[in-house]
């Protein structure tokens, strides 16, 4: 077998983000509106396993504001197998929808017909075959892997504590903190990982690649739409927009040079601020952008509309 080797770039990648969580933190709400952010035009898809409460929030002039078009929602009751939630996945690929929110994945681990029933209800030698249920979930973490969707899992959290032995020999109690009611493996598999706080709803990043860590640098802002637009730029292939001047001008050029797609998809990512501060070479910019239309589509005699 021979291997073809080339050079390291950097391909556009579908995002996996976790927000866990008590109840009351605003996993809900703070993944709408990621999702909105992630998607940009394209479809919002929901997958609710609490009884109808993602439901709650479509009349949410907070969520509509961000989801003018509304989000689908399809409702999921027990049994929470790993086979269910992959079923469900593929189902809201075919829909088309560019991101999907889970609320919840901690009922795959430890709900009803989830991993810890599958393991107590199919025992060896009198206990629990957590070789089965773990071989089921791998195989639903490996298409969601390779899903085409963004995907946001909402997880709740619970206060952990672990039993160590001190230098005597005598078992201590030692809290690890909220921890995310999961398998133990599935934070490694997560692009980003945050842990809302129970009374603010600001994110503390427990897992992030390090381009995406100015997003989270110095007082935690609240979990936005635009704090999904930059998730997008980056995933796509850019990086993530800073308020410095130097930066954003350097970017909107190489943007610009990709043509008028790639120009409008990062001045959607920018806040108002940074709107501002590219103000000066916005035009320019949308002339380079034109020109790399035109050398991209030389028979074409149309030039697109830039009117923003």
């Amino acid at each position: 077998m021979s291997f073809t080797i080339t050079p390291a770039k950097r391909k556009a990648v579908p995002m996996l983000i976790s927000l866990s969580g008590v109840s009351g933190s605003g996993k809900t709400y703070s993944a709408l509106l990621l999702a909105a952010g992630l998607a940009g035009k394209g479809p919002v898809g929901f997958l609710d396993t609490e009884n109808g409460r993602g439901s709650m929030y479509a009349d949410s002039p907070g969520i509509m504001a961000a989801l003018p078009d509304g989000y689908e929602i399809a409702e999921m009751k027990e049994p929470f197998a790993p086979t269910r939630y992959t079923q469900a996945i593929e189902a809201f690929e075919k829909h088309g929808c560019k991101v999907l929110v889970i609320d919840s994945m901690t009922h795959e681990w430890e709900g009803h017909g989830g991993c810890s029933d599958i393991a107590e209800n199919n025992k060896l030698r009198g206990m629990p075959n957590w070789a089965k249920a773990k071989m089921e979930h791998k195989r639903m973490m490996n298409h969601l892997l390779a899903s085409s969707m963004h995907l946001i899992f909402c997880l709740r959290a619970r206060e952990k504590t672990v039993i160590v032995k001190d230098s005597q020999g005598k078992e201590q109690f030692v809290p690890k903190g909220l921890q995310p009611v999961q398998e133990k493996n599935f934070a490694f598999e997560m692009t980003l990982s945050l842990l809302l706080e129970e009374g603010t709803h600001r994110p503390v990043v427990t897992k992030c690649p390090e381009p995406l860590l100015p997003l989270f640098a110095g007082e935690q802002p609240l979990v936005t739409k635009e704090m999904g637009q930059k998730l997008r730029a980056w995933s796509d292939g850019g990086a993530p927009a800073s308020d410095d001047p130097e930066g954003l001008f350097r970017q909107g050029i190489e943007y610009a040079a990709q043509g008028t797609a790639a120009y409008v998809g990062f001045w959607e990512t920018l806040t108002g601020n940074q709107k501002k501060l590219l103000l000066p070479k916005h035009d320019e910019n949308k002339e380079l952008a034109r020109m790399a239309d035109d050398r991209q589509k030389p028979d074409s005699g149309e030039t697109p509309e830039l009117d923003f």
